[in-house]
């Protein structure tokens, strides 16, 4: 999302899930912040020509099972209420969202669930490019 600061190396993460449509097309679950106003998060669904964003500081694989429809899943997270989030203070929260989210998926045999839990540790960091990954507590929203 760019550097934190005006002209500085630290990224503000915003985390994201993308399902591969394609070899070069995708869908972006993109669960934002709705308002300057409000806490409230705003679940943004987008289809793009690209398997991996130029913006993307890091990114992970997490294999879906075989005949999983980007469709099937999102309509399983709307089943799930998980487009009904409250982000943290500050309006943080997106990686609470996406690993909830990511385990959803796992649990409903979409994807893989030891696939989920490897990539548990990864959420714990704040990574910028030409930086080392900095520990960064991981901040939880509310689902409503």
């Amino acid at each position: 999302m760019g550097p934190v600061m005006q002209g500085g190396q630290l990224s503000q993460n915003h985390w994201t899930i993308y399902m591969l449509t394609s070899t070069t097309g995708s869908v972006q679950l993109n669960m934002q912040h709705a308002d300057t106003v409000s806490d409230r998060g705003k679940l943004v669904v987008k289809e793009h020509a690209y398997i991996q964003s130029n913006t993307a500081v890091q990114f992970w694989d997490i294999p879906a099972c075989a005949n999983v429809l980007a469709g099937k899943v999102y309509d399983f997270i709307l089943t799930k209420r998980r487009h009904k989030y409250n982000m943290a203070e500050g309006g943080v929260g997106c990686r609470w969202w996406v690993l909830t989210v990511m385990r959803d998926i796992a649990e409903s045999g979409f994807s893989e669930g030891s696939s989920v839990e490897q990539f548990l540790p990864n959420l714990s960091y704040n990574y910028s490019r030409g930086v080392a990954p900095i520990a960064l507590a991981m901040k939880q929203g509310s689902f409503y």
